[in-house]
């Protein structure tokens, strides 16, 4: 491990390689977070040469697993790492895997090239299927990554297995659309708002709702499931736990343990259910009704510290 000075100074140049002089907040929010967790038990052998890489979804990946650590520690949740199998292991009965969705390649199904070179405070219409295929992504990476550490005798079968991604480099929010977020609409089949329209009025008919959507189409298209929650295939994973900052001004720290929010959406089909609910000053949400064309979401009433 480096000594505290080197790790500051490359903690600093990292930081200031993203976010130039002017925007010294968010390097000042985050330098705590990074140098507490680069000189933990839980970080990798491989941590710091990433950090400093300059590979912008490698230096994500690194911030997010930064947040995260800092995260359980301030809710008083041990976090380890054997080494192998998932990214944190909780109060030795949780594991955790952390995740960065990355927004790709224009040209191969990736967001589109005007969203990804936007400029700040311009308007342009956000991509919310491209976005949920990014998502629809990594999840299934990191689903298939689970099963092999199962196979492999990495990991305890009985645990649960939570799914962290951060979406912060996709832009946008995490709210989604009608009030679902997109760490929801990733795993649940809640599409767009839909209503029929009066042609005389142009009043919305019985009020909207969102429209069943249980796949979307990639740029070949190819249709992609989502509605992963509701398949066995999943149940392997507990939850979903979605981010899409990383960095919270300072009027609203003490809302979420001095982070942006995390939404945990819990997996209906779980083998290994969480408790509900589960992280402290989180917004989760569980499914309240399950019919067929008629699925529900509650947002658990909010859980302190």
């Amino acid at each position: 491990m480096s000594d505290n000075s080197e790790l500051a100074s490359i903690i600093e140049e990292t930081l200031k390689s993203i976010w130039p002089t002017g925007d010294a907040s968010i390097r000042d929010y985050l330098t705590p977070m990074i140098a507490t967790f680069a000189q933990s038990d839980c970080r990798d052998d491989h941590y710091l040469e990433e950090l400093q890489s300059g590979d912008l979804s490698k230096v994500a990946a690194r911030m997010w697993e930064a947040m995260l650590y800092v995260r359980f520690h301030g809710v008083g949740w041990a976090a380890s790492n054997a080494g192998k199998g998932p990214d944190f292991l909780l109060n030795g009965n949780v594991y955790v895997e952390a995740v960065t969705a990355q927004p790709g390649n224009p040209d191969n199904g990736g967001l589109p090239k005007e969203w990804q070179e936007q400029a700040e405070g311009s308007a342009c219409i956000v991509p919310i299927e491209a976005m949920l295929l990014r998502w629809t992504s990594v999840l299934k990476t990191k689903k298939d990554k689970h099963l092999k550490d199962i196979e492999g005798g990495r990991v305890d079968p009985n645990l649960p297995f939570v799914i962290a991604v951060n979406s912060c480099r996709l832009g946008g929010d995490t709210h989604g659309v009608g009030g679902v977020p997109l760490a929801a609409m990733a795993v649940l089949p809640f599409g767009n708002p839909t209503a029929h329209i009066d042609v005389q009025t142009g009043e919305a008919i019985g009020g909207w709702r969102l429209a069943w959507q249980d796949a979307i189409l990639k740029h070949n298209g190819e249709p992609i499931p989502t509605d992963s929650f509701l398949h066995e295939e999943y149940s392997c994973v507990s939850a979903l736990l979605g981010c899409s900052g990383f960095y919270v001004a300072d009027a609203d720290r003490e809302k979420f343990c001095g982070q942006p929010p995390y939404y945990i959406v819990h997996n209906p089909m779980a083998k290994n259910p969480l408790p509900t609910p589960w992280l402290p000053n989180s917004i989760e949400f569980v499914v309240a009704k399950n019919e067929p064309g008629n699925l529900e979401l509650a947002c658990l009433p909010a859980s302190a510290d």
